[in-house]
């Protein structure tokens, strides 16, 4: 729980609160500005406003911190904040031309991730990097859209050619009749190797056609002949092995779902008002908090309490024991998006950057934003915040207006390195939006660099390589 601020930190920011629909927990120091005396007649114009520093206890006695109290405050991305999005050069990612070779082969690739070490560095297995992600075969007669038949493959790279590790587990294995994003941990000093992932659909639907939701939609909605997109997340641990031809897992343990909407603090689907938007549950991506080395899991979700469908979330679990407990979302957006989807962090000395994608049509009616990657930043070093938008309004990185969907899902590394997936791009020659199709396969990388609250983007894309 966090510590209380004290009274004269409270009366000072007073004029903040009042401005803002939700506050945010323990403030941290912050610069204000003194208003200078206005200029008499017969003297110079006054110097520049002082800029003081405030600190949380400065001016009063400290509150202790057995004087506190039960619940929290959680972040909010503002409507405010959301209107002054707006592409420029620091936040517009550069044009991507689509690789001509496929990644790999009859097969679509999106949501991707690298197998990390408990720190978030991407792990070394015996000299060999490895990537999740979740994949479907090409098949244009299929009943069912792509993104319903998913799987998760992986791929793995010693610095040459991605080469393909095959499935890792098929629906008979893995709970849910598909499998969506999540995080994959490797633990060096056992070799064990556990996957987070989301389990779409019933626990046992024996196949997508017998997943059938329990409440049925008129012919003309959005939502008619989807599967059921109840989610929940689920993890199961297996070991690795590594040698000069590649990677392997084997000896997979029991899957098990760890966590479950609530109603109470996150929206179950039964109380998800659909729409061209799916509801979340989904994308479990595990942190362990550098300070304290307590255990989370992000995930995108609906917050219980406010209208949907633009009520997304960016949800948190904490390790407890052998388990894992729901808490309080750390950011909502209500009346902004329906999805904040695939949350993470980056650490910097300067703060935790949290950060999420958005399709441009989760906006709420009377906003807009590009279809890109999403953050705020947590100057504290405090996931439960404050939480500020970054650049102000919270766009980092979107795709340009003349190729709106060329990438998604985002996931930026420890470095700024930016992973994406090659979604829809355009041609030089504009190609029609009918004339697109979805590409599927790695993206090329860009680079963000980050300080105070701020970003920019510094690299263009550089090259990317297919599988053998």
């Amino acid at each position: 729980m966090s510590r209380p601020p004290c009274l004269a930190t409270a009366s000072l920011a007073l004029v903040a609160a009042l401005a803002a629909s939700l506050a945010v927990a323990s403030p941290s120091p912050r610069t204000i500005e003194r208003a200078a005396p206005a200029a008499e007649p017969d003297k110079a114009t006054p110097a520049p406003p002082e800029k003081v520093r405030i600190a949380p206890d400065e001016g009063g006695h400290a509150t202790p911190p057995t004087f506190s109290f039960t619940g929290t405050y959680v972040a909010p991305w503002t409507a405010q904040a959301a209107r002054s999005i707006a592409l420029g050069p620091d936040t517009t990612i550069p044009y991507m031309v689509a690789p001509v070779d496929p990644f790999d082969a009859g097969i679509y690739v999106w949501d991707a991730w690298p197998v990390r070490s408990p720190d978030g560095a991407i792990a070394d297995i015996g000299g060999w990097s490895v990537l999740i992600a979740l994949t479907a075969e090409q098949d244009p007669d299929a009943r069912f859209p792509f993104y319903s038949r998913s799987t998760w493959r992986y791929y793995y790279t010693n610095g040459d050619r991605w080469l393909p590790g095959g499935v890792i587990f098929d629906r008979t294995e893995a709970l849910g009749s598909r499998q969506w994003a999540g995080s994959t941990m490797y633990d060096p000093d056992s070799g064990s190797i556990t996957f987070f992932y989301t389990a779409v659909g019933s626990p046992d639907a024996p196949n997508l056609a017998e997943d059938v939701p329990d409440r049925a939609f008129a012919d003309n909605h959005p939502a008619a002949g989807r599967p059921d997109t109840t989610q929940r997340m689920a993890q199961v641990s297996a070991t690795v092995s590594a040698g000069p031809n590649g990677v392997a897992f084997a000896d997979f343990g029991p899957h098990e779902i760890i966590l479950e909407a609530d109603g109470e603090i996150y929206a179950t689907a039964e109380a998800f008002v659909p729409d061209n938007v799916i509801y979340g549950m989904r994308d479990p991506e595990y942190w362990r908090d550098p300070q304290s080395g307590a255990e989370y899991i992000l995930f995108t979700a609906n917050a219980a309490g406010f209208p949907s469908p633009h009520n997304g979330a960016v949800g948190v679990a904490r390790r407890e024991g052998a388990g894992w407990q729901l808490q309080r979302p750390i950011l909502v957006a209500p009346g902004v998006s329906s999805q904040l989807e695939r949350p993470h962090i980056v650490e910097r000395d300067d703060g935790l950057y949290l950060f999420f994608s958005t399709h441009a049509f989760t906006f709420a009616d009377d906003l807009s934003g590009p279809e890109g990657l999403y953050g705020f930043w947590s100057p504290s070093g405090d996931l439960r915040g404050a939480w500020q938008p970054i650049n102000g309004h919270g766009l980092v990185a979107g795709n340009p207006p003349a190729s709106p969907t060329q990438a998604y899902s985002y996931l930026a590394l420890p470095d700024g390195h930016v992973m994406s997936y090659i979604n829809t791009p355009y041609g030089f020659k504009a190609d029609p939006a009918e004339d697109r199709v979805m590409v599927g396969g790695p993206a090329p990388m860009f680079r963000i660099a980050l300080e105070e609250g701020k970003s920019t983007i510094v690299a263009s894309p550089a090259p990317t390589t297919g599988v053998e």
